[in-house]
């Protein structure tokens, strides 16, 4: 076939090659599956033992943060203007044969990609987040000294919908694009390594896509059994606050009822997958959208409709009108350390507000990238990609839009009212908790005070008092009891609060079995190559999920599940490095298919593509003999580029040289090699003298301003190297770009230098004449 042809074929008896072991009926792929499950069993086992291993992901979880913010926000701007191009150019094109038609209707469809990408995430954060962000004092707005107390509501509703707008939805997006135009359309399996097929031809079907299997299905893991454990404390508060557990819980007794309530919902996923997407899935998905629009329409109705309205018509425009100064925002003066060019004046963001909030959502989008992607891709099947973009990104836009501002607007006029009852108390009765609402049911002592609306006020000052005394009790917010200002919320309108509750519950428990056994469902099909798993492997994932979220739970409380956040977190910075690849790839497969570039056997490639030589030998080690063993000529350039990369360098010019139409005379490539050649000197030897300086106490400054040198000299060789691999891509007419051999000589040099030799062992080729569309699929291999 001619997808096998461009894509190219592993050694394994699955899916394109993959790796496929066939037991009882159950086939999946046993590298990806030992390993992943040996992953994840180990992550519990260290969590068990080692006490500070929350503390230890959570620094490096920081060191991320410190470090990369600046790739974190680049990479999701670079995001969201690929996207424009690339509906333009190739918007109409189908996941899927030209004749097919969408699996799912719309509003089922976008129930199910809603569902899947948010989450408890909605109600833990719905009421809460924009007062975090108007009244914590900890981010540029509400901390730059001149904004009044309506300048940081509406900064508040901004900054959310920054966080659950665009630039959330936009991995999911082109993940969901990537893996279903290659599966679809081009017959690939349905697994996360497919959208590297493009870029790493057979190796993706080898163990180098093994390992991007193994990563993506720890990252799911690990991050669906954190929601599970916020879900599930949040859970217990609204059980608490209707009475149907007790208020006086120890903190043991907590930890084991969430515990409980995680094998509830786990068992409940694990139906749904049995049950199967177009049953289980589709139905979980469907009640839990309806649900969560009763409670949207509930809280517009019976609040303040109009003021609501304003205010989604005001934080709209606002946030549009400063989407690009927040979207390229890195609060780079704020992470500044005390004293090292942090501000003097005390003002604007807090130097951690990035790890908190920012570069915490986007770790989390990207980290779970793999997972919603995977599945938008599985029900997107028949879309075209304009369809596609609009309902994984415009559409859940806009409905973030009302979700957060409704409620948001409702809690922010909450807490104004309960603050504003307090100042009255004190003023006119001298007791600032005279309205002081006592509650008969369960509140947490971190919660905020609740106070009674009064019919009416004494005195002419407030003579033009008039409220709606429906609408009451009105509760502070507090930072403390975050997750439960939801229930706050939702007690205040006309004496309905038990039943809102009760249907916030619910709907939260349906938003987690949602996400759960979608996650469980992707997680199948990447161990079993892309392909619908038997039930019992369905069963295994499901209940391997619940159980590694228990057994953290179990061993060091929710702070076993903040070390799964922190992982999950950390695991979105790799995932940002495949993520742009993978926007190259989806690009150059587009252009292959519209015909703008010739089919593989059309068009020149390099000999020895960045993925083979050296890197085919563990292949064959892991098919038994099955795939050829490189020659020994390989291992020896791979180890001569390696120590002495300017003799590889110097070969593969003069080389070059002889098939140029006029060739570049000898001193200019010895100018190159001799400067290549004293910078990768100076890159080895400037690090061993900053190791020597640091291992003595005194000389720790010279050692890290050797240190600084070395990587100076490192990335001089990085450019020459790149320079020389461009002009021989040139002269061959090989397809690629300048970024393209950046990144291999920075960070794959002894193969770039081996490649290069090897493309000049043979003489340019003539580029064959080729017209769009001709002969694709016709040229075997």
């Amino acid at each position: 076939m001619a997808e096998a042809e461009e894509y190219e074929r592993g050694h394994g008896a699955g899916p394109q090659g993959t790796r496929e072991l066939n037991f009882c009926s159950i086939r999946f792929n046993p590298v990806v599956s030992i390993l992943a499950a040996a992953v994840l069993w180990g992550f519990v086992i260290y969590a068990v033992v080692d006490p500070e291993a929350s503390t230890v992901f959570g620094e490096w979880q920081s060191y991320v943060t410190n470090k990369f913010t600046w790739l974190y926000i680049v990479s999701q701007d670079y995001w969201i203007f690929y996207l424009f191009p690339l509906c333009y150019y190739y918007g109409d094109m189908k996941l899927g044969q030209d004749d097919e038609e969408p699996e799912y209707g719309d509003l089922t469809y976008l129930a199910m990609v809603w569902c899947a990408g948010v989450a408890i995430g909605l109600i833990f954060y719905g009421a809460s987040e924009p007062l975090f962000h108007a009244e914590d004092g900890t981010n540029k707005y509400n901390n730059n000294g001149y904004f009044n107390e309506n300048d940081r509501a509406i900064s508040g509703l901004h900054i959310t919908l920054f966080h659950w707008g665009f630039l959330a939805w936009i991995v999911y997006a082109i993940t969901a694009l990537t893996m279903g135009f290659l599966s679809y359309r081009k017959n690939l399996p349905l697994c996360f390594r497919t959208c590297m097929a493009p870029l790493f031809g057979k190796a993706t079907w080898g163990w180098m896509g093994d390992l991007l299997d193994v990563l993506t299905i720890v990252t799911i893991v690990a991050g669906l059994c954190t929601s599970l454990g916020l879900g599930a404390r949040q859970i217990v508060g609204g059980l608490q606050r209707l009475e149907w557990l007790e208020g006086t819980l120890t903190e043991d007794q907590l930890t084991n009822t969430a515990a409980w309530i995680i094998a509830v919902i786990t068992l409940l996923a694990t139906a749904s997958v049995v049950a199967g997407l177009d049953f289980g899935i589709k139905t979980v998905s469907y009640t839990a959208f309806m649900l969560g629009n009763f409670l949207m329409v509930v809280v517009f109705s019976l609040d303040e409709p109009w003021y609501i309205l304003n205010v989604i018509v005001q934080a709209v425009g606002y946030h549009l009108a400063h989407f690009l100064e927040i979207a390229f925002d890195t609060d780079a003066f704020a992470q500044l350390d005390l004293g090292n060019g942090r501000p003097n004046d005390g003002k604007g963001a807090h130097p951690s507000w990035m790890d908190w909030w920012t570069i915490f959502y986007w770790g989390w989008w990207i980290a779970w990238a793999p997972f919603v992607g995977t599945f938008m891709a599985r029900i997107s099947r028949g879309r075209t990609i304009k369809q596609v973009v609009m309902y994984t990104l415009t559409l859940p836009f806009l409905y973030a839009v009302l979700w957060f501002c409704i409620f948001g607007a409702a809690a922010i006029r909450m807490n104004r009212r309960a603050i504003w009852l307090e100042n009255v108390g004190t003023e006119v009765f001298g007791n600032a908790d005279y309205f002081l609402h006592t509650a008969l049911t369960f509140r947490p002592s971190g919660a905020g005070k609740c106070f009674d609306v009064p019919a009416s006020l004494p005195g002419d000052a407030y003579s033009a008092y008039s409220v709606n005394t429906d609408v009451s009790p009105v509760c502070k917010f507090a930072s403390g009891d975050s997750s439960g200002y939801w229930f706050d919320l939702m007690g205040q309108y006309y004496g309905m609060g038990n039943s809102l509750v009760f249907v916030s519950i619910v709907t939260t428990i349906l938003y987690f079995v949602t996400s759960s056994d979608s996650g469980s469902l992707v997680v199948d099909l990447i161990a079993a190559n892309g392909r619908e798993a038997h039930v019992v492997q369905r069963i295994f994932w499901a209940v391997t999920e619940g159980a590694v979220a228990i057994a953290a739970l179990a061993s060091g409380g929710f702070s076993s599940l903040t070390a799964l956040q922190a992982v999950s977190i950390v695991m979105g910075l790799p995932f940002t490095i495949v993520m742009m690849m993978m926007c190259t790839s989806l690009w150059r497969a587009l252009k292959i298919e519209a015909g703008e570039i010739a089919p593989r056997g059309l068009r020149p490639d390099w000999n020895l593509p960045l993925y083979g030589g050296i890197l085919d030998a563990p292949e064959w080690v892991l098919t038994f003999g099955r795939s050829k063993l490189p020659p020994l000529h390989v291992f020896t350039s791979f180890g001569l580029a390696t120590i002495m990369p300017p003799v590889v360098f110097w070969r593969s010019m003069r080389a070059m040289s002889k098939y140029e139409k006029a060739p570049t005379r000898a001193g200019a490539h010895g100018m190159l090699t001799l400067v290549l050649g004293v910078a990768f000197k100076a890159f080895v030897i400037l690090h061993i003298v900053s190791w020597i300086y640091q291992a003595d106490a005194n000389g720790a400054k010279e050692g890290k301003a050797m240190w600084a040198m070395a990587w100076v000299a490192y990335l001089t060789f990085a450019g020459i190297l790149s320079l020389g691999r461009h002009q021989i891509r040139r002269l061959y007419g090989i397809e690629g770009s300048g970024i393209e051999d950046i990144c291999a000589a920075l960070f794959l040099y002894p193969q770039t230098l081996c490649q290069m030799l090897a493309q000049v062992g043979s003489e340019p080729v003539p580029k064959p004449a080729y017209k769009k569309g001709q002969a694709k699929g016709e040229v075997d291999i």
